[in-house]
């Protein structure tokens, strides 16, 4: 019983990991890690001159 129950959890914990991967929206872009820290510097930077 305790083994079907692990096995279980395991995938179950796979499978959440797995539908958490496919649904984030950084996946359909193509812009690499430096340009978006980049982006989000500059958008920062701006929104602190405004401010």
């Amino acid at each position: 019983m305790v083994d079907n129950f692990s096995i279980a959890l395991t995938h179950a914990l796979i499978a959440i990991a797995l539908w958490r991967l496919l649904h984030r929206d950084d996946l359909d872009r193509e812009v690499s890690p430096r340009k978006l820290w980049q982006q989000r510097r500059d958008a920062a930077a701006a929104e602190q001159r405004d401010a």
